[in-house]
């Protein structure tokens, strides 16, 4: 049972993240609470950033998406600058997260802070080289999305705030898709793929490929990345796609569970690495029809 001590407001980030020092006892910090919803936390009390100041949305003068933590997933399915963005990659993977009374709840910050290895939004905002804004009661950082997830359920923040996400202006013009292969709409993901590839003058110069629900974090499959990037598209043969996608299947590390077997995921991450690759290489991206591989 959670039994809940004491509800805190923070006005603002610095405010958020001395009200969880305060003490005693543990605190979480709270937006939508969709997770907690589900899954009691063990904490005495919880700080609320829904007032903070951390909700927003915007494209800087470099053509620069910055997304703040707080902005909820059905925000993201609908925002003008996300839907303009790589395709809006990032606002059709919103839109498949759950119901939408999920989506109108839920935000980015706490899917990603939640650090589930399923986490919904993690691969597209990895295969967009996404950097996370991280503030303490003075000071402020920023890491890639890759060096955020430490473990299942671990990030680097301790108790410190995630404020938001930004997505450099270079990857806005990137072709991206991303698939999330659950066994019902609104069910965790057995396994996911999001690939991106920035293309120049008939060759692919940049190439993402982002995994989720088949390591204990979300990753990226460094190796495939490194043989798609410098191809010519002429020579992405479906013979060279296959070799691509095996590579990145071999590089996840997918458990067996009651969901899904290892060899199962890892064979999805296959085939769905492959469908991505030739999608975005025939469509040029566009995610408009929703995403599926």
């Amino acid at each position: 049972m959670w039994n809940l001590q004491e509800y805190r407001f923070a006005s603002n980030p610095a405010e958020a993240v001395a009200l969880m020092r305060k003490g005693p006892g543990k605190g979480a910090y709270i937006a939508g609470g969709t997770d907690m919803l589900l899954e009691h936390p063990t904490c005495d009390f919880v700080v609320d950033i829904n007032k903070a100041g951390i909700g927003d949305i915007a494209r800087t003068a470099g053509g620069d998406l910055f997304i703040g933590a707080a902005a909820t997933l059905q925000v993201l399915a609908d925002n003008v600058f996300v839907t303009g963005f790589a395709g809006g990659a990032v606002s059709v993977a919103a839109s498949k997260c759950g119901n939408r009374p999920v989506r109108t709840t839920a935000t980015v910050g706490g899917n990603l802070c939640n650090a589930l290895p399923s986490a919904d939004m993690a691969p597209v905002l990895l295969a967009l080289d996404a950097t996370c804004y991280i503030t303490d009661e003075d000071s402020q950082e920023s890491l890639p999305l890759t060096d955020f997830f430490v473990g299942p359920r671990l990030t680097v923040l301790e108790d410190r705030l995630l404020v938001g996400v930004g997505l450099p202006g270079e990857c806005a013009g990137w072709r991206c898709a991303s698939h999330k292969l659950t066994r019902t709409a609104e069910d965790i993901s057995l396994v996911q793929v999001a690939v991106s590839l920035g293309v120049d003058d008939g060759r692919i110069q940049e190439a993402r490929i982002a995994l989720g629900a088949v390591a204990p974090v979300p990753m990226r499959a460094i190796l495939a990345e490194t043989m798609l990037m410098g191809q010519e598209i002429t020579a992405v043969t479906p013979d060279f796609m296959r070799d691509v996608a095996a590579i990145a299947a071999g590089e996840c590390d997918p458990l067996d569970d009651h969901r899904a077997s290892a060899e199962y995921r890892r064979d999805m991450v296959s085939v769905l690495t492959r469908r991505l690759v030739a999608r975005i290489l025939t469509d040029d991206g566009d995610n408009r029809e929703g995403g599926a591989a």
